[in-house]
């Protein structure tokens, strides 16, 4: 195993001039900092990233906390695109990730606990926004460092990184609407989530604006509650012309029901969803969304949290990133008969 004597013998230095490069030590001059680095990558040296985070009080890793770690939420398509954008980010600076991987909320605060007592992040980002949120109320306890992807609920000088999820909402339906579409049913992702109650916020202020009516209905994803509730209407004749979905698993589960219920889209009803993916490029039929740029959000969400490790000053604490409506063959003009 080469060890930082081999290093500082084979580069010429001193092993204290070796720690110090992997320490980051901005007292020693680039041409030495830069002949240290080629001998440990000639030698295939990797520092130990324990001792180094003893030596610096740094462990150059960011935490991450998502919501679960199901199967289900860590195949969704904004997971992995927001995960793209931390962890590009985070590499481009030198840090490394490390993602909660429980199932249940109170394995993920365990979860999160250990990372603080061990040391082993210097700052989380947080993917959700959700109120009393027994994961703030750590971090906050231990004073460290964390970006939220979501809306803000306090007026703490805490960073978040969001879209304007009402706007985005009232003007997909308001597009909608301008298709003719007057019978709407919104589906929802039950959980308290915020994104998913300014989702139906902006929805219903585009649907009260021009008198209309719509329904809103909770689900947590399960298949046979969804396929029961649509043979229901069905069965009533009460389908609407258009479905909004409060996100991307939820649309591609109410496709699969409408396959087995026989219900053709875009002819005998219509749909549309957030979070715009190749799973809604190559869904059948390709889905209207509304892009919410999650790699950008991960992206914006990481640098903003090196920023503040590294005690940059902080010019506003609540960014938005764009949103844009992709029309595609699941939505189309109603034809008045």
């Amino acid at each position: 195993m080469v060890t930082i004597k081999d290093i500082a013998q084979a580069a010429n230095v001193s092993a204290s001039t070796v720690s110090r490069v992997v320490s980051g030590n901005p007292k020693i001059s680039k041409h030495t900092r830069e002949k240290v680095k080629d001998t440990m990558k000639s030698l295939n040296y990797l520092p130990n990233q324990a001792a180094r985070t003893l030596a610096t009080k740094h462990s150059n890793t960011i935490g991450i906390i998502q919501k679960s770690g199901s199967i289900k939420d860590r195949q969704n398509p904004f997971v992995l695109d927001v995960l793209s954008g931390i962890f590009s980010e985070c590499k481009n600076h030198g840090y490394s990730t490390i993602p909660t991987t429980n199932t249940q909320s109170k394995g993920i605060e365990l979860e999160v606990q250990e990372m603080i007592h061990y040391h082993s992040v210097d700052g989380f980002i947080v993917l959700y926004s959700k109120k009393d949120n027994p994961i703030i109320d750590i971090l906050k306890a231990h004073a460290l460092p964390y970006v939220v992807i979501g809306k803000s609920l306090t007026n703490d000088e805490v960073i978040h990184i969001d879209n304007d999820n009402v706007r985005a909402s009232e003007l997909l339906t308001r597009h909608l609407i301008d298709k003719r579409h007057k019978n709407f049913l919104f589906i929802a992702e039950s959980g308290d989530y915020e994104v998913v109650k300014d989702r139906i916020a902006g929805h219903l202020k585009a649907i009260e604006q021009e008198s209309l009516v719509t329904d809103i209905v909770y689900f947590d994803k399960n298949r046979e509650h969804i396929r029961s509730y649509f043979q229901g209407l069905i069965d009533y004749r009460a389908l609407p012309s258009v479905v909004i979905t409060s996100d991307t698993l939820l649309n591609h589960l109410v496709l699969s029901i409408f396959y087995e219920l026989k219900l053709h889209i875009p002819t005998d009803i219509q749909t549309a969803t957030f979070n715009d993916s190749y799973l809604n490029a190559f869904a059948s039929p390709p889905q209207t969304t509304v892009d919410i740029y999650p790699k950008l959000l991960g992206e914006v969400a990481a640098e903003s949290l090196l920023n503040v490790i590294q005690g940059r000053e902080i010019v506003g604490f609540n960014k938005l990133i764009q949103t844009t409506i992709i029309e595609r063959e699941s939505t189309t003009t109603i034809q008045e008969v």
